[in-house]
């Protein structure tokens, strides 16, 4: 049985946040992703479009995602209930505590785990500024501390947190490495060493599209060699709305963030198709 992808979008994504144009309804932004050929949408806990969105998601045969922010080890469960109502692929954990030691940290993740574990739910822990992966040694330290942890990885954060140099180093490299075999799902969005999104479409920035593409690949490869026939990928296009969106002295938006992510979709189903091959 074949291994397989699916492509995702985030619906706060779909935010757009402009003072020209309207903000598309629920119903519009769903027909969207699903006319575009996304297999489902990640919803973050705490959406007020969350708790309503499992008849669009019904209606347009799209799976789903959840993301969560917890401030402690005890406030998982509505996020978790959320994620059982939805039929969710997994949970993502964004962890918002801030522990200094590893075996701090490493406390945290395990009762998160064991919350998830309890639940039925599979879960990753996500890569991420502001949160406890802030940094990226910190977090191989607790991968080491916590070997059945897996990964949701957005490699943005790491490359602006902590200021990759250019070229990227062999050590650098090799750390990156470390994350992706780790990592059970993976997101789409593209940083510079001072951005954490950058303009995919414009061609000053080709050279860390290019680079996040090989990073991607190599994180695929790795998955599928340790993933079972049958198994299925999640990768996650989370091209964010400003103030992750750069933008311009009239406030709007530099690029077209939704041709951006439809990019990135065909991208990564063009290296998925060439690694069948």
């Amino acid at each position: 049985m074949a291994q397989k992808l699916e492509v995702f979008q985030a619906l706060w994504a779909m935010e757009r946040r402009s003072a020209k144009v309207d903000e598309w309804s629920l119903d519009t932004k769903v027909r969207m992703i699903s006319h575009a050929g996304y297999d489902g949408i990640d919803v973050v806990y705490g959406d007020p479009n969350g708790e309503g969105i499992g008849p669009l998601l019904r209606e347009f045969g799209l799976a789903s995602t959840v993301t969560a922010f917890p401030k402690g080890v005890d406030d998982l469960r509505p996020a978790i209930e959320l994620a059982q109502n939805l039929d969710s692929r997994h949970l993502n954990i964004i962890g918002q505590v801030y522990p200094f030691t590893v075996a701090e940290g490493a406390e945290y993740i395990n009762r998160w785990l064991d919350d998830c574990e309890r639940a039925g739910v599979d879960v990753t822990i996500e890569t991420h500024r502001d949160c406890i992966t802030t940094d990226m040694l910190y977090t191989l330290q607790l991968m080491d501390a916590v070997p059945r942890m897996r990964l949701c990885a957005d490699l943005s954060h790491f490359v602006v947190g902590r200021e990759f140099s250019w070229p990227i180093d062999d050590i650098v490299h090799g750390q990156i490495q470390q994350v992706l075999d780790r990592s059970e799902s993976f997101q789409g969005r593209v940083a510079s060493r001072e951005q954490v999104q950058i303009q995919i479409s414009f061609p000053h920035h080709r050279e860390w599209f290019e680079l996040f593409q090989a990073w991607w690949r190599r994180g695929f490869e790795s998955w599928r060699k340790r993933s079972g026939p049958g198994d299925t990928l999640n990768f996650l296009c989370e091209l964010g709305p400003k103030e992750y969106a750069i933008s311009g002295p009239d406030g709007e938006e530099l690029s077209d963030r939704w041709e951006e992510a439809l990019m990135i979709k065909d991208s990564v189903r063009n290296i998925w198709s060439e690694l069948d091959g």
